[in-house]
């Protein structure tokens, strides 16, 4: 018997056949909360909603044809959690609160979502670069600023801690001196949605109008290219902390957007 598992127990003194209500709460918080139930729980309690003649959360045959998961829902009311009604089901009085907590938490990004964001970050981000870096060039090249746009620059073999990844210019430049500095993200997807990190704000702050996020979307791994052109925010730190369309969360600055860029196939050569 496991630590846990005799702590458990103590909270069953009497040792009685029926889970005690302080076991309850624990398996409810520990497990179906929180534990190896939390997306189960979260996938039947998202069907829940507040009744319109009063307060609380119910869920109804009206609402949805079925609840997604028979098992987990008859745990929940064993648990106390919800309470069988003659039209569906209700969140006890007691957990109303505590269920609007929990589904609150879904707004924001699991442990796991962000180490899979990160993963991705890590197999399409040089890949993102160079295709943000091709789109500059080609942006400088169209306006016929062709010394400009040979002289645009990754720098993540020069300082991976600069905050931002491409060195470039917003045109003609006559001491070649560098005036944008980008911020590469990207996705496989076409959803925005990235983190912008404490380093990465703290440029972008001192930085300015100087400073942009190249958002690139759609990009095709596989075959080295991209689906659209990249969404451009200028001068983000006020831009994205002022936008009540962009969301922010305790986790960090997690910026999500509908705004999608041109289509348009970019391929990278060779």
């Amino acid at each position: 018997m496991t630590g846990e598992g005799l702590q458990f127990l103590s909270l069953n003194p009497d040792r009685q056949y029926d889970l005690s209500e302080e076991q309850k709460k624990v398996l409810l918080r520990t497990c179906y909360l929180h534990g190896a139930m939390r997306e189960q729980s979260r996938a039947i309690l998202t069907e829940f909603s507040s009744p319109l003649e009063g307060e609380g959360l119910a869920w109804s045959p009206f609402d949805s044809p079925v609840l997604p998961d028979e098992v987990t829902t008859n745990h929940l009311a064993q648990l106390g959690l919800i309470e069988k009604r003659e039209e569906g089901f209700v969140v006890a009085d007691a957990y109303v609160t505590t269920v609007s907590s929990f589904l609150e938490e879904g707004k924001g990004w699991s442990e796991e979502q962000f180490r899979q964001y990160l993963r991705e970050k890590e197999e399409i981000g040089r890949l993102g670069e160079l295709l943000v870096k091709e789109f500059e060039t080609r942006r400088l090249s169209q306006l016929g600023h062709e010394v400009e746009a040979r002289c645009v620059r990754r720098i993540a073999n020069v300082r991976v801690n600069a905050g931002y990844d491409i060195e470039s210019f917003d045109a003609a430049s006559p001491s070649v001196i560098y005036d944008r500095f980008i911020e590469v993200k990207g996705a496989k997807g076409p959803q925005m949605r990235f983190f912008w990190s404490e380093n990465e704000m703290n440029v972008a702050r001192r930085l300015g109008k100087k400073y942009w996020i190249y958002f690139q979307a759609s990009i095709d791994a596989p075959n080295k290219r991209c689906l659209c052109e990249p969404v451009m925010l200028n001068d983000p730190y006020n831009v994205l902390l002022k936008d009540a369309s962009f969301i922010k969360t305790p986790q960090g600055l997690i910026v999500e957007s509908s705004l999608k860029g041109k289509a348009a196939e970019c391929v990278l050569p060779g």
